[in-house]
Protein backbone atom coordinates (compact mmCIF):
# COMPACT_ATOMS: atom_id res chain seq x y z
CA UNK A 1 0.00 0.00 0.00
CA UNK A 2 1.80 2.93 -1.21
CA UNK A 3 2.09 6.14 1.43
CA UNK A 4 -0.13 8.90 0.17
CA UNK A 5 0.55 12.72 1.20
CA UNK A 6 -1.49 14.10 3.72
CA UNK A 7 -3.39 17.36 3.21
CA UNK A 8 -1.23 17.41 -0.33
CA UNK A 9 1.70 17.33 1.48
CA UNK A 10 4.29 15.54 0.81
CA UNK A 11 5.79 13.42 3.76
CA UNK A 12 9.62 13.76 3.90
CA UNK A 13 11.94 11.48 1.72
CA UNK A 14 13.22 8.36 4.34
CA UNK A 15 16.35 8.91 6.12
CA UNK A 16 19.13 7.75 4.55
CA UNK A 17 21.23 5.16 6.66
CA UNK A 18 24.27 7.38 8.18
CA UNK A 19 27.36 6.02 6.58
CA UNK A 20 29.86 4.53 9.01
CA UNK A 21 32.23 6.67 10.19
CA UNK A 22 36.11 6.15 9.29
CA UNK A 23 37.84 4.36 12.34
CA UNK A 24 40.78 6.96 13.25
CA UNK A 25 43.51 4.69 14.33
CA UNK A 26 46.65 6.40 16.48
CA UNK A 27 49.99 4.77 15.10
CA UNK A 28 52.09 3.86 17.26
CA UNK A 29 54.60 5.82 18.45
CA UNK A 30 58.00 4.75 17.01
CA UNK A 31 61.21 4.09 19.50
CA UNK A 32 64.66 5.88 18.99
CA UNK A 33 67.43 3.98 17.09
CA UNK A 34 68.74 1.49 19.97
CA UNK A 35 72.14 2.86 18.99
CA UNK A 36 71.26 6.17 19.67
CA UNK A 37 70.90 6.18 23.23
CA UNK A 38 74.82 4.36 23.24
CA UNK A 39 76.37 6.94 21.17
CA UNK A 40 74.15 9.37 23.44
CA UNK A 41 75.77 7.68 26.92
CA UNK A 42 79.42 7.41 25.08
CA UNK A 43 79.93 10.78 24.08
CA UNK A 44 79.02 11.86 27.86
CA UNK A 45 81.46 9.62 29.11
CA UNK A 46 83.95 10.96 27.00
CA UNK A 47 83.44 14.21 28.34
CA UNK A 48 83.32 13.41 31.87
CA UNK A 49 87.12 11.62 31.37
CA UNK A 50 88.06 15.25 29.57
CA UNK A 51 87.42 16.94 32.50
CA UNK A 52 88.78 14.93 34.57
CA UNK A 53 91.83 14.76 32.57
CA UNK A 54 92.12 17.89 32.46
CA UNK A 55 91.52 18.78 36.02
CA UNK A 56 94.38 16.53 37.12
CA UNK A 57 96.74 17.85 34.84
CA UNK A 58 96.53 21.46 35.91
CA UNK A 59 96.34 20.48 39.75
CA UNK A 60 99.67 18.33 39.42
CA UNK A 61 102.51 19.84 37.98
CA UNK A 62 104.67 16.74 37.59
CA UNK A 63 102.07 15.35 35.39
CA UNK A 64 101.98 18.32 33.09
CA UNK A 65 105.77 18.95 32.80
CA UNK A 66 105.53 15.32 31.33
CA UNK A 67 102.55 16.36 28.70
CA UNK A 68 104.37 19.37 27.78
CA UNK A 69 106.78 19.04 24.55
CA UNK A 70 110.31 18.85 25.07
CA UNK A 71 111.68 22.27 24.13
CA UNK A 72 115.02 23.10 24.32
CA UNK A 73 115.96 26.93 25.35
CA UNK A 74 115.16 28.95 22.51
CA UNK A 75 118.12 31.26 20.91
CA UNK A 76 117.74 35.12 20.79
CA UNK A 77 116.35 36.00 17.71
CA UNK A 78 115.84 39.70 18.03
CA UNK A 79 112.97 39.52 15.78
CA UNK A 80 109.97 39.44 18.30
CA UNK A 81 107.10 41.55 18.00
CA UNK A 82 107.63 45.60 19.37
CA UNK A 83 107.44 45.53 22.84
CA UNK A 84 108.09 42.10 23.07
CA UNK A 85 111.51 41.47 25.61
CA UNK A 86 113.67 38.28 23.55
CA UNK A 87 113.73 35.14 25.87
CA UNK A 88 116.03 36.31 28.86
CA UNK A 89 115.67 39.76 28.28
CA UNK A 90 115.60 41.83 31.82
CA UNK A 91 112.10 43.68 32.65
CA UNK A 92 114.68 46.06 34.93
CA UNK A 93 117.25 46.92 32.06
CA UNK A 94 115.41 45.72 28.86
CA UNK A 95 117.90 47.55 26.49
CA UNK A 96 116.81 49.49 23.01
CA UNK A 97 115.26 46.41 21.59
CA UNK A 98 113.96 45.17 24.65
CA UNK A 99 117.48 42.29 24.27
CA UNK A 100 119.41 42.95 27.18
CA UNK A 101 119.75 39.25 28.74
CA UNK A 102 122.48 37.47 30.89
CA UNK A 103 124.79 35.30 28.66
CA UNK A 104 125.37 31.62 29.28
CA UNK A 105 128.10 30.25 31.42
CA UNK A 106 129.51 27.05 30.55
CA UNK A 107 127.53 23.82 31.75
CA UNK A 108 128.20 23.52 35.13
CA UNK A 109 129.96 19.85 35.69
CA UNK A 110 128.62 17.19 37.67
CA UNK A 111 124.74 16.04 39.01
CA UNK A 112 125.07 17.20 42.90
CA UNK A 113 122.13 19.46 44.07
CA UNK A 114 124.58 22.08 46.06
CA UNK A 115 127.35 23.09 45.83
CA UNK A 116 129.36 24.71 48.85
CA UNK A 117 131.25 27.80 49.09
CA UNK A 118 133.75 29.27 51.72
CA UNK A 119 134.47 32.66 51.41
CA UNK A 120 134.78 36.04 53.20
CA UNK A 121 130.97 35.92 53.79
CA UNK A 122 131.22 32.44 55.61
CA UNK A 123 129.90 28.73 54.44
CA UNK A 124 127.05 29.43 52.01
CA UNK A 125 125.22 26.40 49.19
CA UNK A 126 124.43 27.41 46.51
CA UNK A 127 121.31 25.05 45.27
CA UNK A 128 121.54 23.51 41.37
CA UNK A 129 118.70 22.53 38.87
CA UNK A 130 118.59 21.67 35.68
CA UNK A 131 115.75 22.38 33.19
CA UNK A 132 115.05 22.50 29.98
CA UNK A 133 113.46 26.07 29.20
CA UNK A 134 113.15 28.28 32.28
CA UNK A 135 112.02 28.70 35.47
CA UNK A 136 109.36 30.01 38.10
CA UNK A 137 109.78 31.72 41.03
CA UNK A 138 107.96 31.23 44.42
CA UNK A 139 109.41 33.64 46.65
CA UNK A 140 108.78 35.27 50.22
CA UNK A 141 109.05 38.33 49.93
CA UNK A 142 107.26 38.61 46.56
CA UNK A 143 109.58 41.76 45.93
CA UNK A 144 112.69 40.12 45.76
CA UNK A 145 114.82 41.28 43.36
CA UNK A 146 115.93 38.39 40.65
CA UNK A 147 119.17 38.56 39.68
CA UNK A 148 120.90 36.16 36.66
CA UNK A 149 124.26 36.26 35.91
CA UNK A 150 124.60 39.79 38.23
CA UNK A 151 121.65 40.97 35.37
CA UNK A 152 118.76 42.62 37.45
CA UNK A 153 115.73 40.48 35.57
CA UNK A 154 112.69 41.87 37.56
CA UNK A 155 111.07 41.16 40.73
CA UNK A 156 109.91 37.53 41.93
CA UNK A 157 106.22 37.96 41.64
CA UNK A 158 106.62 39.02 38.25
CA UNK A 159 108.01 34.80 36.89
CA UNK A 160 105.36 33.43 39.59
CA UNK A 161 102.71 31.95 37.28
CA UNK A 162 103.04 28.94 34.12
CA UNK A 163 102.10 32.24 32.33
CA UNK A 164 105.19 34.50 33.10
CA UNK A 165 107.98 32.01 32.69
CA UNK A 166 111.40 33.33 32.75
CA UNK A 167 112.88 31.97 29.55
CA UNK A 168 116.66 31.12 29.36
CA UNK A 169 118.21 32.56 26.13
CA UNK A 170 120.73 29.89 25.44
CA UNK A 171 122.09 26.37 26.78
CA UNK A 172 124.12 26.53 29.63
CA UNK A 173 124.29 27.16 33.25
CA UNK A 174 123.06 30.29 34.81
CA UNK A 175 124.03 31.99 38.49
CA UNK A 176 120.61 33.42 40.01
CA UNK A 177 120.62 35.36 43.14
CA UNK A 178 117.52 36.48 45.08
CA UNK A 179 117.85 39.51 46.95
CA UNK A 180 115.87 41.76 49.27
CA UNK A 181 116.49 44.42 51.78
CA UNK A 182 116.82 42.98 55.47
CA UNK A 183 117.33 39.15 54.03
CA UNK A 184 119.73 37.19 53.63
CA UNK A 185 119.67 36.48 49.76
CA UNK A 186 119.54 32.71 48.31
CA UNK A 187 121.55 31.41 45.33
CA UNK A 188 121.13 28.77 42.75
CA UNK A 189 122.83 27.58 39.62
CA UNK A 190 120.21 27.00 36.76
CA UNK A 191 121.56 24.16 33.85
CA UNK A 192 119.47 24.93 30.68
CA UNK A 193 119.73 21.27 28.83
CA UNK A 194 117.98 19.82 26.06
CA UNK A 195 118.55 16.57 28.11
CA UNK A 196 117.33 17.94 31.50
CA UNK A 197 114.35 15.54 32.80
CA UNK A 198 111.93 19.07 34.05
CA UNK A 199 110.83 21.61 31.39
CA UNK A 200 110.51 24.33 34.04
CA UNK A 201 112.86 24.63 37.23
CA UNK A 202 110.62 25.73 40.50
CA UNK A 203 112.54 28.13 42.82
CA UNK A 204 110.65 27.89 46.38
CA UNK A 205 112.22 30.13 48.23
CA UNK A 206 111.48 31.74 52.03
CA UNK A 207 114.07 34.19 52.35
CA UNK A 208 115.12 34.51 55.81
CA UNK A 209 115.97 37.95 57.83
CA UNK A 210 119.49 38.80 58.14
CA UNK A 211 120.38 39.09 61.84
Amino acid sequence: MNDQPRDGVPSDPPASAEPPRARHSNPEPTGLPRWIPAVIGSVLVLIAALAVYTGVRYRNPTLADGIRSRKAPRAMTHGGPPGEPEPGSSLVFPGEGGDNAPAAQPPAAGRARAQITNDAAGISATVRLWARRGMVTNVTPDDAMIFVNDLAIGEARQFNTGDEIYDFPAPGSYHVRIVAPGYREQQFVVTASETASAEIARLDVKLVRAQ
